[in-house]
């Protein structure tokens, strides 16, 4: 199991990397501002993963301005997700903060974060969207995909929450045990049910590039976490079985009754046959298909494949555990 060092620093900032390269300079410099101003000590750790731009050139150069900006540079592009585990993992700090690299989220906002993380007690502090996406298909996707999963882990979720959040040591450590190798940080952290608060923060229209999250990624997003965090697409299966087999005995029975009220039979053909053979079909290849990807999963965990590999580390030492393999 990978655990991230013993604390050090008191907030390290986690940034996941792809393809950011026009935003990291201003991002560096206003970060550095904000968090020497209200911090004893402080880490910015950028996670490289596998950008095709100059993102991490221009990181190598960041990183000699001050031992404070570390780099991971993944070697390949594993995805958000094993990006996010990378920092975290590395993370020293006796709080963590967790952003984008898109400047949509002003790196100002950490003040407020870590001010209503020690006022309130609480052990992770979400940033709230007061202003919506300018794109009304991301906006209308992620609140779909917020509204479902709220009632899947039956904790309310606001629907314009965002990336940026703030949480404890506590937190991190608790949230480094989850070993699984198709992790979701988003779902995670409101599955550990651990106490948590909110604060509305400004989010930005994108002054440079484009996001990485289309439809399609967003859609995978959703059956990702319907399958990793609960067992409603095996139920929905059950019960679309259960009503096909349902309809086919009332069926059924009304040609048998009509038979024997009438002497006659319900119309026939081969119509009515290619459509019972059809829907009997697809529910069974439906339900294959689900099948699958819980075996798949189970699959994928049996290998015990590392989430990331570090191709190259800039001002971040090895960890124990990365040491131990070495």
């Amino acid at each position: 199991m990978k655990h991230a060092t013993q604390s050090k620093v008191e907030v390290s900032v986690v940034i996941p990397v792809y393809n950011n390269s026009s935003s990291l300079e201003e991002l560096t410099m206003r970060l550095i501002a904000t968090l020497s101003s209200i911090s004893r000590s402080y880490e910015i750790i950028y996670v490289n993963d596998g950008s095709r731009d100059s993102s991490l050139s221009l990181l190598r150069k960041l990183a000699t301005t001050s031992p404070a900006i570390k780099v991971l540079s993944l070697s390949k592009n594993y995805g958000q997700h094993p990006a996010i585990c990378a920092g975290f993992e590395h993370s020293t700090g006796e709080y963590t903060v967790l952003m984008d690299a898109d400047l949509q989220d002003a790196p100002e906002g950490i003040e407020t974060l870590l001010a209503k993380l020690k006022s309130s007690g609480a052990d992770i502090v979400y940033s709230v969207k007061n202003s919506a996406e300018k794109k009304f298909t991301s906006r209308l996707t992620s609140a779909a995909y917020h509204f479902i999963f709220s009632k899947i882990v039956n904790t309310k979720v606001p629907l314009n929450i965002g990336t940026f959040r703030i949480f404890n040591r506590k937190f991190l450590e608790a949230m480094l045990r989850f070993e699984e190798s198709n992790i979701l940080y988003g779902p995670l952290m409101f599955y550990m049910g651990f106490t948590s608060a909110y604060v509305e923060l400004p989010f930005l229209e994108r002054q440079h590039g484009k996001s990485s999250y289309t439809f399609t990624k967003r859609l995978k997003l959703a059956v990702n976490s319907l399958v990793s965090y609960t067992d409603i697409p095996h139920k929905a299966s059950i019960w679309f079985g259960f009503s096909l087999l349902f309809a086919s005995l009332l069926y059924g029975v009304l040609v048998l009754l009509q038979y024997l009220v009438f002497g006659s039979s319900l119309p026939s053909g081969s119509t009515l046959i290619l459509l019972v053979l059809c829907l009997t079909l697809g529910s069974v290849m439906l339900s294959l298909g689900i099948i699958g990807s819980y075996v798949f999963r189970v699959y994928q965990e049996v290998l015990r494949r590392p989430r990331y590999l570090v191709q190259e580390r800039i001002n971040v030492p090895t960890t124990p555990a990365e040491a131990a393999h070495v």
